[in-house]
Order: C-alpha cells, then sequence, then structure tokens
C-alpha cells in the first residue's frame, strides 16, 4: 500500500475554520489506524498488501489514498454538497468481509476495551463526563438467529428501492461489492457520514444546507422515502457491516459506544433487509443495531419496517461511486 500523502482540505461554507476543515489524509490515517489495530486489516497472501478476503474467498485490498483522492475528484460536486450538508467524516466499509467474522472482531474489540477498562458511554459533546459502561464478557454481542442466519446469503438483501417482497429492485452482497456506484474500490465503500453521537429526536433536526437531518420516531418506510427525495440525493441507509464497522472504529479511536438504545439512539439500518424472515407473520424485516447499556453488549435484531418506534433513529451515508 502507497504511503504517498494526500493533501486536500475543504473549508465548509458558513463554518468556523476550527469546524469546517475537512482534512482527507488525516480522515484516512484515522480510519486506517482503527482498522488495523482491530484486526479487520491482515496481511493479504496474494496482493502482499492489507485488506480483507471477501466472502467470494478473493482478496480485496484496502483502498489506497491515491484511490481515495481519485475518488473523491470523480465526485467533487457531490462531496462539496454534502459537506456543506455537515457529511464530514470519512467511513471505509468492507462490504465483502464476511459479517460473521465482522462480528467476532467487534466482539474482541469490546472485550479489549473493557480488559483496559477504557470503554465509556456516548458522549453528546467532546467535554462531556467520561462515564463507564458494563460490559457483558460472557456475550458482548447479541445477535437474533434470523438475523444470523440471514448475513452473508441472498436472503438480506442490500439497499433496496421499496419493502417489499417483489420489485424490491434490491442486490445481493456480493452484487454489492461489484458496484462501482456503491463499491467505489471493489469490495469496499467509500463514504462520507454526519460525525454525530446521537442522532435528534423527533422534531429536533438541524436544517443544513438546505437538508434537514434524520429524526427519530419514523417508519423505515418513511427513511426510505425521504432518501429518495431530491434533498437526500447520494445517501443510502446503512448496513450492518456499516454499524458494525463504524461502532468499532468509534470505539478505538474515542473509548465510546455507539447508539445506545437508552440514548434514544438505537439504529434502523435501513440499507438492507429481510422481505421473508422464515417465520410465519414476519416479513419484510429491517434489521437494527444498538448498545444496550443495561444488559452491557451490542444487539443486532431486526423489526417491522412499518414499526414506528420511540427513541429509535436511522442515519445515511453519501456512498461514492466511480
Amino acid at each position: 500500500m502507497s504511503k504517498q500523502s494526500i493533501h486536500r482540505t475543504i473549508q465548509l461554507e458558513g463554518s468556523r475554520p476550527s469546524e469546517g476543515l475537512f482534512s482527507l489524509e488525516k480522515e484516512y490515517a484515522r480510519t486506517i489506524t482503527a482498522l488495523n489495530r482491530i484486526g479487520i486489516l491482515t496481511l493479504l497472501p496474494r496482493s502482499e498488501s492489507l485488506g480483507v478476503i471477501g466472502i467470494d474467498g478473493k482478496e480485496y485490498p484496502v483502498p489506497a489514498q491515491e484511490q481515495l483522492q481519485k475518488v473523491f475528484t470523480h465526485n467533487k460536486e457531490l462531496v462539496d454538497r454534502k459537506m456543506r450538508q455537515g457529511f464530514t467524516q470519512l467511513q471505509l466499509t468492507p462490504i465483502a468481509m464476511p459479517t460473521s467474522q465482522l462480528i467476532d472482531r467487534v466482539k474482541s474489540a469490546v472485550l479489549k476495551h473493557a480488559t483496559a477498562g477504557k470503554i465509556i458511554q456516548t458522549k453528546q459533546n467532546p467535554t462531556d463526563a467520561d462515564i463507564p459502561v458494563r460490559v457483558n464478557t460472557g456475550k458482548p454481542l447479541w445477535i437474533w438467529d434470523t438475523v444470523r442466519q440471514a448475513v452473508d446469503t441472498p436472503n438480506l438483501v442490500y439497499f433496496p428501492q421499496a419493502y417489499t417482497d417483489r420489485n424490491h429492485q434490491g442486490l445481493t452482497k456480493e452484487e454489492v461489492m461489484q458496484k462501482t456506484r456503491l463499491c467505489a474500490v471493489p469490495g469496499w465503500s467509500v463514504g462520507l457520514v454526519e460525525p454525530i453521537p446521537i442522532m435528534p429526536q423527533q422534531g429536533q433536526g438541524k436544517i443544513i444546507g438546505r437538508r434537514r437531518q434524520l429524526e427519530a420516531y419514523s417508519t423505515p418506510h418513511d427513511y426510505l422515502r425521504t432518501l429518495s427525495t431530491s434533498t437526500y440525493q447520494g445517501e443510502t441507509g446503512w448496513t450492518p457491516e456499516d454499524f458494525l464497522t463504524h461502532f468499532v472504529t468509534q470505539l478505538e479511536t474515542t473509548n465510546q459506544v455507539s447508539h445506545d438504545r437508552y440514548d434514544s439512539n438505537a439504529l434502523w439500518l435501513l440499507g438492507s433487509y429481510m422481505p421473508n424472515s422464515g417465520h410465519q407473520g414476519l416479513t419484510n424485516l429491517v434489521p437494527v443495531g444498538y448498545w444496550d447499556r443495561v444488559h452491557g453488549r451490542i444487539y443486532l435484531s431486526a423489526h417491522r419496517s412499518g414499526n414506528r418506534l420511540r427513541g429509535w433513529v436511522a442515519r445515511s451515508t453519501v456512498r461514492l461511486g466511480t
């Protein structure tokens, strides 16, 4: 992997210099360092570069800095517009990596931080006090069997246009891995997210760059319709891989858990769904992810796409394609 540095600093319109600078070089270093420490990145035997082995057995090297520069340049108009709307944090998601392996890496990271005594509640503001969280060291991550059986199979649909049994126009995981509009680098989603630790509750979303932040207490159907409008062009919902990667990256860089249910911050993973769960009466399920401070662990579950749950939120990623 090349060590050549990229120097790209963007001043966001109408922001103070301390808040408005985005350095692709620094964001890249932050993200790669975290993924490497967690063990998501491994030395690939054939290419002799850092990356992941995909569910298809192929090697997927992590995007190099030069590749990201080209991706950002190719999407300059979208990047500039979305940065003005608050999307100023880089996220690299190893979509190709088996979700089961990603889950194992997240478990290990949570246990490592628990052993070191470096795991705290989500901070709304950086100056908030550090509040330690208890970790269930016997089972730091719980996943519903229905979701467990669907991940890494065609039963989990990605990026549907509608949560319906038919004509959802969604993709399989392996199809997403090869779609350059979703994975600018094969097997890797290159995206921008809002650096918001706790998403706005109902009626509290700010309007930034003529875009209102997504707020809590909508159904997945409503969120998906919102993301299909012109204001939210270029945005897609999160997948289980996005949630797990973001959770563990935040943990590694800030020692904080993410999306605590007791902060009214449990997360709909809108970029995926199960049209048929195999259970009678349970169809069109949308996965959810959250930390539960009472039980001291991460949860991966699912709820019906028409459910409206108080305090449940949604997030989007600006995925950059080529």
